[in-house]
């Protein structure tokens, strides 16, 4: 019988102490994993910063959507053209004359939504008429005493739905603002 209460006892000792050994284990990864998870918090936080200010910039990016591009600034600043990309859209819409084909409905008009300056003398101007439409691609310069645009235009290539041909280029000189 004492044989029996020694080895219970044994037993009852090796369990409490393995008990004890995995509490122990047990509260350190607790406090590994509080860890974690706080530094998760901390970079989740950053992370949120960086997204918002991605963000920010690009709504000033959007903003700047009228802005031409950097390559263009130069020239820009030479003959002191202070207009945005949209000025020059708006101005460009008024050409719709130099689209080289016949409406099949209304008439053929630029479409000013879709219409994208490339760079300080090169216009994608998207056009149609409700039923057909195309492309024009458009090279112009500004004058250089008014800096205003444009004061040349020159159609360099133009695509019409369908057709799949191009037209040869038409230069047209605008009349001087005076």
């Amino acid at each position: 019988m004492r044989i029996i209460k020694n080895t219970l006892i044994i037993l009852l000792t090796i369990t409490v102490c393995v008990l004890i050994y995995y509490n122990l284990n047990y509260q350190k990864q607790l406090k590994e994993n509080a860890r974690m998870i706080n530094k998760t918090l901390e970079e989740n936080s950053s992370l949120e910063e960086q997204l918002n200010t991605a963000f920010n910039d690009f709504q000033l990016t959007e903003d700047a959507a009228n802005d031409f591009p950097i390559y263009s600034y130069d020239e820009l600043l030479q003959i002191n053209y202070t207009g945005t990309k949209e000025d020059v859209i708006k101005e460009l819409m008024e050409y719709s004359h130099l689209i080289p084909y016949e409406s099949i409905a209304d008439g053929m008009e630029f479409i000013q939504e879709e219409a994208q300056i490339l760079s300080h003398e090169w216009a994608f101007m998207p056009f149609g008429d409700g039923v057909t439409g195309g492309y024009l691609l458009l090279k112009f310069r500004v004058d250089g005493d008014t800096g205003h645009y444009p004061s040349h235009i020159e159609v360099i290539d133009s695509y019409l739905h369908g057709e799949g041909f191009k037209q040869n280029a038409v230069q047209v000189s605008m009349p001087q603002n005076e």
